[in-house]
């Protein structure tokens, strides 16, 4: 038997205007620099010792149902989740379950991306999650999955949020083993989270505060353990959202600045991106304003 298949597409927003600004070698050399950080980030994730670590998880060996690869193709990242057969999985409940855990390792993996686009480069994602099969060979990527993944990203993302494709929500088996795994490891805070517009999306920043949460049982019991460990995970919480509300703030501040001397047409489509970001505002704030220990890092 085999997990579920994870694969990702994902852009970077504001990678063009970037892009479109270098103009000399060292400005070339230092932004390929960054992009190289990003790559190795995610090739770390697949050394060793990291899988010498998960051989020691006796509830869940990444490593022994998935094969882990990815792709940088410009701006965009591909990353699959491709699952192995493995004979001693013989319950429908643990694949779906442990497929539910494999959903939360990429959450927490892209949590370094996240953050290193955003707080060097005032950079955001948008990207869109496939249960489809995608296939990575070097930096070639092919498959249903891709073609799904990029749908997803391309007509239902829309604003700078990571939006799951139609058929994961339809398969209700794992829908609701993200949601058990969401209960028993963070209070209830469902990773997978619904918009207004009937999108759902991969809710990072509610990710981040539910690891902190000491209503959370599981976090409280970890604290008992190690609470020096704690108290620096909640310094880089707020490195975080910190870092986030200054560059949301600073990309529509920039944005706001271009509306002068533009005609209808122009600032039609500049609206456009501005919506983007209010929408990102309003998820920033949205989420911060119920946790009076982060109200300080709401966006005013």
């Amino acid at each position: 038997m085999k997990l579920v298949q994870w694969t990702l597409f994902i852009d970077m927003l504001g990678y063009r205007d970037i892009n479109g600004a270098i103009n000399s070698e060292a400005k070339a050399k230092e932004f390929i620099a960054f992009m190289e950080e990003n790559k190795a980030g995610l090739n770390f994730t697949n050394r060793t010792e990291v899988k010498e670590q998960y051989k020691k998880d006796k509830a869940f060996n990444l490593y022994e149902y998935y094969d882990v690869k990815h792709a940088f193709v410009s701006d965009s990242l591909i990353i699959t989740f491709s699952p192995k057969e493995v004979r001693t999985l013989k319950k429908i409940k643990m694949k779906y379950m442990h497929s539910a855990n494999a959903l939360f390792i990429i959450l927490m993996r892209l949590q370094a991306i996240i953050f290193s686009c955003f707080s060097q480069k005032g950079l955001f994602l948008r990207g869109g999650i496939s249960t489809k099969y995608c296939y990575i060979k070097d930096e070639f990527a092919v498959g249903e999955g891709l073609i799904s993944a990029y749908k997803a990203e391309s007509s239902l993302a829309i604003y700078p949020r990571i939006a799951f494709s139609p058929e994961v929500l339809k398969d209700k088996q794992l829908k609701d083993s993200v949601t058990d795994l969401s209960k028993i490891m963070y209070g209830g805070n469902n990773i997978i989270k619904l918009d207004s517009d009937g999108v759902h999306y991969l809710d990072y920043l509610g990710y981040n505060l539910s690891t902190v949460d000491m209503r959370i049982p599981m976090v409280a019991g970890l604290v008992a353990k190690n609470p020096h460990q704690y108290l620096l995970s909640v310094q880089h919480i707020k490195l975080f959202f910190e870092k986030h509300a200054k560059a949301v703030e600073d990309k529509l501040t920039e944005l706001e600045a271009r509306k002068t001397g533009l005609n209808a047409e122009k600032l039609e489509k500049l609206q456009k991106v501005i919506d983007k970001f209010l929408w990102l505002k309003n998820y920033h704030n949205s989420s911060l304003s119920i946790h009076q220990n982060y109200s300080e890092y709401v966006i005013k």
